[in-house]
């Protein structure tokens, strides 16, 4: 290893009390500070002059790219509060003298063409670094390293692209006369197992490598530094508890308003007073350092912080009494309390049938200073009698685990950042093993970190991550990343981690992934019900957002049921917690098209007591389903006070739910028995049985199983009852093992079964690197006559690193029937792929040749201006049917420039007017700013003196796109000509708008005519654009005589300063009380936000609008009221309140639109009376997640409000709250943003007398209860 090599003058660090030296890098560096090796080496040499010393390093980081100020909301905050803010105000606000930087092994990865981005990022970087002269060492990254795992990719292959980047290293630091350390030139030692990573056991000696490049010898090591290391590594532990803390989202983001952040009760602190509390505690640490350094003082660490008293709880036996199980079925109490099983937040079995529970005491958050405890429980039920009567803490230490498997003979736990196994391998019921496998995964809201560990029939394990979580996990294929709400798809065997619906593609808070017998997968939302998550296997960036098949609720936790216990009319039909109705609920699936359809089914278990909440579901290996409750009245943190004194830490139950009419299943001997009794245990009909047979055969044997694989099903009659799933089983149990089985995959796709084909189709990408003949495969599945396996083999063609099988996913949309889950898929193929087939194009390795409609079915969901020449070229080709024009030309449209565009734009490149009229669409959809070049009003004038009728629309539409002022008087012509045929008129009419002119008189008498009411509302439309005012007085006209309210309403909405043209008017017109009250309701419908218009409606209609002051005692007086009140007349309340138009409740639907309200079916059993009251008379007090309203005003004064939908795209995505679809702003259109909070105006109930008010709050308090 060599030494430093300077560019500065001295080549050895110097360090005083008045420096601070921060460190930055990726997961290496993480590790380092979290060990404490390096910063005991550097403290116990400056232990005379010490100085401060500040970890921001964090997972897959890179020098374009740093956690610590990219992160959401970190740098810049949210709603006014501000976050830490970029990486100089945090160097700068820690005084920042040293910086300590390692980067440069992720970059790699992009290969020898990222080295000239490299270049530039790191020149930016140390510039950015070295500003108030402080001092910049740079420590080149070791090199890659062979793995221990076969199964990894041999990364040394990479070590040639890793010294290009180590040589831009050397020169950007001598550049910036920084201190250089090469730890890649010229290495010796071996330091990694995954050939990434510093492995924990080698941490000290890689310390020791730096410090003496740094000029630091210890020739005893760190002999003698025990204690010091001890207390390093407190101070840091507190460090990054308030630099790096959870639930940042909730601190600096968009929860920081809720009760949670901000508190407001007397005696109950928020998270922003308590992590206010921790720098006088990193203080305390840092003088304890100095005095251990000295040795003056021995570590002094944090004690544990006793719990709050246990709050009011009945007793098992009483909690059962309340539940209702469905007909056969009956319930027992497996573990409680009284095991040490408390807020249990999950539950896995092993192969010995022992229940491990996840169990927290650290939920919500830490308190400070506090260290984590949260702990493992480990339940036998020794005498087979359905109830646990033994239990062992196996692991403890842990910090809020809201994941957990069993596999491999041990556990893997997911909690705060990190994977984790953890082994017993003495037998006696504790974890002394315990392996880092992974970190970086985001806790920016605890509830919604890693969680629902769930393995695949093929050995993968599933989880999801909520809006709230930022994932970098680096791994050795490249950095994985998930942005937001996703699914994470591990495949252990290879380390290979696949993050799934990124940013915010699917469900918001997903907990619970769950498959079915073939594969198919689902996933559900704890608060956007259940999405059909197959379509989604393609780890893409590209945002496209995916329906669901379920309604929302409270779900959290899934699973299939299975097994000979259960009715055989349940099996393959699916149970999920509602833990918001206390409920345990049933859906079954039926085919449609690729995917299925949903379809609810009768309870398996409710319960009338409001604390049971049911957080995860499991069928256990009896075959019996189990229910973990998490015991408490609080489930929310945001929406419930930071340290809420009603918040039970002190229970917990397992509950047990069998079918008493069936026997239950025997207890298998998975380690005794031979390979061929754990070959036909593959056949058994529970998952357990099946799922714990390939882990152990997995064990054993390694890839030998795919020869026994191959001879256990040969051996096997193919009309042999379940043949097919069967061959399913064998080919899972060769992906659980990574023993690829070409002669099995090939087998299954021979079948005659569509499931079993659609599952080898997906195992033909996935075993991609090992099979011969992939391509082949892909092109027969691409080709199936079933929906499902096409589908299956467009997401494998998403996944393969091979531009050419695009080709297939094209054969799979343009040669067969489509729905909406293959589309999805293949535009997240195309998307995905795009680089790679791009490539191939250019470079001719991927040629079409005579397949015309796969490559235009390619090239209509993606491409690059590489591409224009060839789609130009295919346009005029007669070649191409009319149905594949206009996918032809919005590629066109996306991509050209002016000279491509105004080549479409000429009506003598059209071979037919059906060219034109396509190519005129696409320019008129394209968002884009760019317009044909050269003179537009000749050839669109020709058109509106034309006589086809589509091109003369599209005419108008372009001229009011590109604002051709010109043609104002041409296009008056059409608007104002009783002879103009309706559709024309319409569109000229709503062009009149756009231009600019004075049209004031004519419009306003067209809006005065008897003319159609479309046309009507159209001339109102363009006329507010132009003269407001007296838009606004014709408007109020319609109103008062009744005439289309709702689109006169919306016309002044969506403008600027409209609602108060409108209002101005209405006070001079006079209309009626009725009217006023139609207009009124329709405002109060759509949650509109203009305070003076509905004020002034609700004068005129005679409704008070008096809001009692906020104050305890009126909401715990009129909670009081409430409980002896009329729940029935308060139904009657709901409707008329108007609150039954934005909430649903029950079966309500909205004809397809969303409500613009929470759901309140449940609102009784998840919030209290006072907080029901509160949200009802004050709505603005607490605003839900998810419906804080916005509003965008854009620069030509176009006002849109409704949800926001974030992205990290700059563009705003928004879903206006009267319509289902979401609508996108582009960021450069937007001139601001407005949060308005609560869509629900104050007010509403006004009308009521107390009595009345009094039965609204009952009826709402009583919803969710069974």
């Amino acid at each position: 290893m060599t030494g430093a090599v300077a560019f500065a003058a001295e080549s050895s660090l110097k360090l005083t009390k008045d420096d601070v030296v921060v460190f930055l890098g990726g997961t290496d560096m993480v590790r380092a500070q979290r060990s404490g090796h390096l910063e005991t080496l550097l403290t116990a040499n400056f232990k005379n002059d010490l100085p401060k010393f500040r970890d921001m390093s964090w997972e897959g980081d890179t020098v374009f790219a740093l956690g610590t100020e990219i992160d959401r909301w970190r740098s810049g905050g949210f709603r006014g509060i501000k976050g830490l803010g970029n990486l100089a105000t945090q160097l700068a606000n820690v005084k920042a003298t040293v910086v300590i930087v390692q980067l440069g092994k992720n970059e790699a990865f992009a290969g020898e063409e990222g080295v000239e981005g490299f270049i530039k990022g790191s020149d930016k970087l140390f510039g950015k670094l070295r500003i108030e002269d402080r001092q910049l060492i740079v420590l080149s990254p070791s090199p890659f390293e062979e793995a221990d795992n076969p199964l990894y990719p041999d990364l040394r292959n990479r070590n040639d692209d890793l010294r290009r980047y180590v040589k831009a290293l050397r020169v950007a630091a001598k550049n910036h006369e920084a201190i250089f350390v090469d730890l890649f030139t010229d290495a010796r030692k071996t330091f990694t197992k995954n050939g990434l990573h510093v492995a924990p056991k080698n941490q000290a000696a890689f310390a020791l490598h730096i410090g003496a490049a740094l000029g630091i010898e210890r020739a005893n090591g760190f002999e003698g530094l025990d204690d010091l290391r001890i207390s390093v590594r407190e101070k840091h532990r507190l460090w990054f508890d308030y630099w790096r803390p959870a639930n940042w989202k909730c601190l600096f983001g968009d929860d920081n308003r809720r009760v949670f952040s901000i508190g407001n009760q007397k005696n109950v602190p928020s998270i922003r007073d308590e992590r206010e509390k921790i720098p006088a505690l990193i203080d305390a640490a840092e003088e304890n350092v100095a005095a251990v350094a000295k040795g003056l003082a021995k570590p002094r660490i944090a004690t544990q912080i006793p719990l709050p008293p246990p709050t009011p709880a009945v007793s098992p036996a009483e909690e059962l009494k309340e539940f209702q199980p469905a007909d056969g079925f009956e319930v027992n109490l497996f573990a409680s309390e009284k095991l040490g099983v408390e807020n249990p937040l999950t539950m896995r079995w092993d192969a010995e049938g022992r229940m491990y529970v996840a169990c927290t005491w650290t939920y919500p958050h830490l308190k400070p200073g506090e260290i984590p405890n949260d702990k493992i429980i480990l339940l036998t039920d020794t005498d087979g009698d359905g109830q646990a009567d033994r239990s062992t803490v196996f692991a403890d230490g842990l910090n809020i685990p809201t994941g957990l498997e069993t596999a491999n003979g041990g556990v893997y736990v997911g909690q705060s950042t990190d994977l984790l196994f953890l082994r017993d391998t003495d037998g006696d019921g504790m974890a002394d093993e315990r392996k880092l496998v992974l970190s970086g995964f985001g806790t920016g809201d605890t509830h919604q970190a890693m969680n629902s560990f769930t393995w695949s029939p093929d050995g993968e394990l599933f989880f999801c991550q909520g809006d709230g979580i930022e994932s970098r996990v680096e791994t050795p294929w490249g950095v994985s990343s998930l942005y937001q709400a996703g699914v994470y798809r591990l495949r252990p065997g290879r380390l290979e981690l696949h993050g799934l619906l990124d940013d915010f593609m699917g469900p918001g808070n997903p907990w619970g992934v769950v498959f079915d017998d073939w594969g198919q997968s689902l996933v559900v939302d704890g608060a956007g019900g259940v999405t059909y998550l197959t379509p989604a296997s393609i780890p893409a960036k590209k945002r496209l957002r995916l329906d669901r098949i379920g309604n929302p609720g409270g779900y959290c936790g899934v699973e299939m049921i299975n097994g000979r216990n259960m009715p055989e009319s349940m099996r393959g039909q699916f149970v999920i917690n509602d833990f918001k109705s206390n409920t345990v609920k049933r859906f079954s699936l039926r085919p449609e098209g690729s995917g299925f359809k949903l379809d609810w089914r009768d309870p398996v278990l409710k319960s009338s007591h409001r604390k049971f909440r049911p957080v995860d579901i499991r069928m256990g290996p009896d075959g019996a389903i189990y229910v973990a409750d998490f015991y408490n009245n609080v489930i929310c943190h945001q929406d419930d006070y930071f340290r809420d004194p009603t918040r039970d830490l002190h229970h917990g139950r397992i509950w047990r739910v069998s079918y008493k009419k069936n026997p239950l299943a025997p207890k298998p001997t998975f380690a005794k028995d031979s390979t061929g009794q754990l070959l036909d245990m593959l056949k058994a009909p529970e998952r357990w049985t099946r799922q714990q047979a390939k882990f152990e055969l997995s064990k054993r044997h390694g890839s030998l199983v795919r020869d026994m694989a191959d001879r256990w099903i040969r051996r096997m009659d193919a009309d042999e009852p379940n043949y097919s799933r069967n061959l399913l089983e064998a080919l899972s149990l060769c992906a659980t093992a990574e023993a690829a089985s070409p002669q099995l995959l090939e087998r299954a796709l021979a079948s005659d079964d569509h499931r079993l084909r659609a599952f080898a189709a997906r195992l033909a990408s996935r075993w991609q690197d090992r099979l011969a003949n992939t391509h082949e495969l892909l092109e027969l599945a691409a080709n199936d006559d079933h929906p499902q396996v096409r589908l299956e083999a467009i997401l494998s063609c998403g996944q393969v690193p091979q531009g050419a099988v695009i080709q297939f996913a094209g054969q799979a949309v343009s040669r067969h029937s489509r729905d909406r889950w293959i589309d999805y898929a293949f535009t997240q193929a195309v998307r995905h792929q795009e680089r790679r087939w791009m490539a191939g194009l250019t470079e001719g390795t991927l040629d079409f040749a005579e397949d015309t409609g796969s490559m235009l079915a390619v090239l209509e969901k993606g491409g690059s201006k590489q591409m224009l020449s060839r789609l130009i070229k295919l346009a005029k080709s007669e070649e191409i049917s009319a149905n594949g024009l206009p996918g032809i030309y919005r590629g066109i449209a996306s991509l050209g420039g002016p000279a491509e565009l105004r080549q479409i734009f000429e009506p003598g490149f059209h071979l037919s007017t059906a060219s034109q009229a396509a190519a005129w669409e696409a320019l008129a959809a394209s968002s884009r700013d760019e317009k044909p070049e050269g003179d537009l009003q000749i050839i669109l004038n020709a058109a509106l003196e034309g006589t086809n009728e589509r091109l003369r629309v599209q005419a108008l539409g372009l001229i009011s796109r590109w604002r051709v002022a010109e043609l104002q008087d041409a296009t008056a012509t059409l608007a104002f000509s009783d002879n103009t045929r309706q559709s024309t008129r319409l569109a000229a009419v709503r062009t009149l708008g756009d231009l600019g002119k004075d049209e004031t008189k004519r419009l306003a008498k067209l809006v005065s005519s008897d003319t159609p009411s479309e046309l009507r509302i159209a001339g109102l439309e363009s006329l507010a654009r132009l003269n407001l005012p007296e838009a606004a007085a014709l408007g109020a006209g319609m109103i008062g005589n009744g005439q289309a309210v709702d689109e006169v309403l919306q016309t002044f909405l969506n403008r600027e300063t409209g609602g108060d043209a409108l209002t101005t008017a209405l006070a001079k017109v006079r209309i009626g009380k009725a009217p006023a009250t139609t207009a009124l309701a329709r405002l109060q419908s759509i949650g509109s936000s203009e305070a003076r218009l509905m004020e002034h409606l609700g004068k005129v209609a005679g409704v008070k609008n008096n809001v009692p002051t906020y104050s305890a005692k009126y909401v715990s007086s009129l909670a009081k009221a409430a409980a002896g009140a009329d729940a029935a007349n308060g139904k009657l309340m709901f409707a008329a309140a108007g609150c039954i138009a934005c909430h649903r409740v029950g079966t309500a639907n909205n004809t397809d639109i969303p409500f613009i309200g929470p759901e309140l079916e449940t609102i009784g059993n998840t919030l209290s009376t006072e907080r029901i009251i509160e949200e009802t008379l004050w709505p603005g007090r607490h605003v839900k997640e998810g419906f804080s309203l916005l509003q965008v005003t854009t620069k030509n004064g176009n006002v849109h409000q409704g949800y926001e939908q974030r992205s990290r795209a700059k563009d705003v995505i928004l879903r206006p709250l009267t319509q289902a679809t979401t609508i996108n702003i582009p960021h450069g259109e937007i001139r601001e943003q407005t949060e308005l909070g609560s869509a629900m105006p104050a007010g509403l109930t006004a009308n009521l007398s107390r009595q009345q008010l009094a039965d609204l709050i009952r009826y709402l308090a009583e919803q969710g209860r069974n």
